[in-house]
């Protein structure tokens, strides 16, 4: 293998250790890579073209608007009214306040296509009123920690716009892939936490009037992931476009609520554009990354090296998933997206794996990410909001994570979960 690739490698993880944020461990890392292989003036020329590049991709223009359409359903108040809709239809069931938390962040999850934005909305109404009827903290955070990673895999979700970009596959069937697995994990989810134990059986006497009060007032957010699929699955608007339209319906909700002022439209637009910046950053120079890797061609060489063992694709799956299970216990999942995929998309290919199906087996090892301690994201966002100690809230995610290292397994074997929906949209 080329030792400048290994080399630059091994500068990103130094430099990660050292507390250097991870966008600038990999614009450093590929610098002095690019230095080692071209020289001072051809890293030079090298970094202008690449970065211009990488910051001047169309697609790229839907993460804001995503997020900026998550931050604003925050900012009206529509988690509150999403998770009294749920709660009013799941009443009779065992474990009913777990069950309506799960619900409520699988739909939140389809609105803003943020793991960390659908947990701290969720998490903020439904804790109390859990740790209220009795849940152990474990439960209550376990939950909405776990609930919260729903946002990675259903759409519209943030790493399958990363993805697509990367790997330059289709960033609307890389959507609808995700709509199979997701109400597939989603179901898991709630039966997972049904049979939780201590089990909570609090019956919520709801009556017909209450239930269409809470439809009626919960009514027009619980419409928008309808609109965002359907949109993307007739063709008729590009994921960037269904961005625009999500933004737009989700401020006139809140003009005709009249909960959007002023005030909650700058803070929600500041913001939207701290957590885009650092998003957009990460891409531009985890493009820039993976460019170095790729002209030494180190993903190609890595592939060629762990196929000429002749393992059975099962364990090779297997290494992959034990990779992403150690990464995601120190880097935050976008970060791990960009550092990995470069590396793993030619192994994946070798082992049989469309790029959509790969799309999806990727998100959900994301997912993991977001609930791996030490460096969970999803498990700092519920301590944030709730104060439950994070060796806690680690307990209580741990069925969650079990459940998505099965997934990757599922995505692996039956690729029909993942492909279905975007093969209908071909045959269109």
């Amino acid at each position: 293998m080329e030792v400048a690739g290994l080399i630059t490698i091994a500068l990103l993880f130094i430099f990660m250790l050292l507390s250097i944020p991870v966008f600038i461990s990999m614009g450093m890392a590929a610098f002095i890579g690019f230095v080692m292989v071209k020289g001072m003036d051809g890293a030079m020329s090298s970094f202008g073209d690449v970065i211009w590049q990488s910051a001047s991709i169309f697609e790229l223009v839907a993460i804001p608007l995503f997020i900026f359409t998550g931050v604003l359903v925050e900012k009206i108040d529509a988690g509150r009214d999403l998770f009294r809709c749920t709660k009013a239809w799941v009443g009779g069931l065992p474990n009913s306040m777990g069950v309506a938390t799960i619900l409520a962040c699988g739909v939140f999850a389809a609105i803003s296509g943020s793991s960390i934005a659908c947990a701290a909305t969720v998490g903020i109404v439904a804790i109390p009123l859990l740790l209220q009827e009795r849940y152990s903290p474990a439960q209550a955070g376990g939950f909405c920690a776990g609930g919260g990673t729903l946002g990675i895999i259903i759409p519209p979700s943030i790493p399958f716009i990363l993805y697509g970009v990367i790997t330059e596959t289709s960033i609307g069937k890389l959507f609808m892939a995700g709509v199979v697995p997701g109400v597939l994990m989603l179901s898991l989810f709630v039966a997972y936490v049904m049979i939780s134990r201590p089990r909570i059986v609090v019956t919520h006497r709801v009556s017909q009037a209450e239930r269409r009060d809470a439809t009626r007032k919960g009514i027009g957010i619980l419409l928008l992931p309808v609109v965002i699929i359907a949109a993307i699955y007739t063709g008729l608007f590009t994921p960037t476009e269904v961005g625009a339209l999500s933004t737009v319906y989700v401020l006139a909700l809140g003009l005709i609520q009249r909960r959007l002022t002023a005030p909650r439209f700058i803070q929600a637009a500041k913001t939207a554009t701290r957590t885009s910046c650092m998003l957009l950053m990460l891409v531009v120079f985890g493009q820039y990354f993976a460019h170095l890797l790729t002209y030494e061609q180190l993903p190609q060489q890595i592939a060629a090296w762990i196929t000429s063992f002749e393992a059975s694709n099962l364990i090779t799956v297997t290494l992959m998933i034990l990779v992403y299970l150690v990464l995601g216990m120190f880097l935050e999942s976008a970060a791990m997206l960009l550092i990995t995929i470069p590396i793993f998309f030619p192994i994946a290919q070798h082992v049989g794996m469309d790029p959509i199906t790969f799309g999806v087996f990727a998100c959900i090892a994301m997912e993991i990410a977001q609930i791996s301690p030490p460096v969970g994201i999803n498990l700092y966002t519920i301590h944030g909001v709730s104060r439950i100690p994070l060796g806690v809230l680690a307990k209580g995610a741990a069925p969650f994570l079990l459940i998505q290292i099965i997934m990757l397994y599922v995505i692996f074997y039956v690729p029909a979960l993942s492909l279905w929906l975007p093969q209908q949209m071909m045959g269109r």
